[in-house]
């Protein structure tokens, strides 16, 4: 059993490398700042509408719900029963650690350690449900990117996307597509599954692979909760871009329609799936500027410091429930 000067030293040492996260993430703020890339005008246009940002949060939270409750169906086809209540609390904790760690989807690994710990035998089915629930989030996300692509051919949504780019996401979700056909098709004969092994049965470090893989494709028979789990996803994607619509209407000089942010979001939002600063600064704020400038607009990068802000004080929240959860944790030992 840990003293509590060994628990006071952890802790000590967790602090003070998230003060340093995010003071590293405040001097990004402060550089985008200094380019212009970020105003304080646009803040002050969002918070004199109180009821816009009562309606954002409020979006952002029905957003991190429905992402809860998907992935309580992919738990529950594994038989990794949990109550709504427990899953929400996992998935705020995984909310708090995507802003505290780097990358926007970093939490999602932290909220299975947590779920696993509830069923230490079945932790490869309990990491193949967060395996599967990121990557049915992001093609959700690619999809949705990919069908306003090809749909931005056809409608004057008030900008074009560059060919390779317009190929790229295009393909991505093509590609996914194959991967979903696969994997139900993929009952009897699984050559993807052989090639892997031939791998790893060389390197017995990376037999892990063997194992997660399996836990997500053990869904293959579970097909009606892979569906109704990509709804859910293409519900939260919805829902984002309706955010983005609601700061750009408050915030932007320059009028930006619903169809060509419905385009730039989703393709802007995979920036942020790289892990290099919490919640995708950085990353997200370059990608978003260099979007948001093919409908003639400089303000791509303000936009998503909002989306970030309003990310941060849902992660915020998660943060309580984490400190909740850690100090029960740290009384029981």
């Amino acid at each position: 059993m840990e003293t509590s000067s060994e628990l006071q030293a952890v802790g000590n040492k967790d602090r003070i490398k998230l003060v340093l996260k995010f003071a590293l993430v405040g001097v990004v703020f402060w550089f985008l700042f200094k380019k212009g890339l970020i105003t304080a005008e646009s803040f002050r246009a969002l918070l004199a509408s109180p009821i816009t940002v009562f309606i954002l949060l409020l979006l952002m939270a029905i957003n991190t719900f429905l992402g809860a409750i998907r992935w309580k169906g992919l738990l529950d086809a594994k038989g990794a029963h949990l109550t709504k209540k427990r899953v929400l609390e996992f998935s705020l904790i995984g909310s708090f650690f995507n802003i505290a760690l780097p990358g926007a989807v970093s939490g999602d690994f932290v909220k299975a350690v947590y779920a696993s710990k509830q069923f230490p035998d079945r932790r490869a089915g309990v990491f193949g449900s967060m395996l599967l629930d990121r990557f049915l989030g992001m093609s959700a996300m690619i999809f949705v990117g990919a069908v306003s692509a090809v749909l931005s051919l056809f409608i004057n949504w008030g900008g074009s996307l560059p060919m390779p780019l317009l190929v790229s996401i295009c393909g991505l979700g093509l590609s996914i597509l194959l991967f979903l056909v696969y994997m139900f098709l993929s009952h009897k004969r699984d050559p993807l599954f052989s090639m892997i092994r031939f791998v790893t049965k060389r390197h017995t470090r990376l037999q892990l692979i063997d194992k997660l893989y399996l836990g997500v494709m053990d869904y293959r028979s579970r097909p009606k909760a892979v569906v109704m789990a990509i709804l859910q996803s293409l519900a939260i994607h919805f829902f984002l871009v309706v955010i983005a619509f609601s700061i750009s209407e408050t915030v932007s000089i320059t009028p930006i329609s619903l169809v060509a942010l419905a385009v730039i979001v989703p393709i802007g939002m995979l920036a942020t799936t790289i892990p290099v600063l919490p919640a995708g600064v950085g990353t997200g704020h370059a990608a978003f500027f260099a979007l948001f400038k093919l409908v003639g607009s400089d303000q791509g990068a303000e936009i998503f410091s909002l989306i970030v802000l309003l990310q941060i004080l849902i992660g915020i929240f998660g943060g309580v429930v984490y400190l909740r959860s850690s100090t029960k944790s740290a009384l029981k030992a």
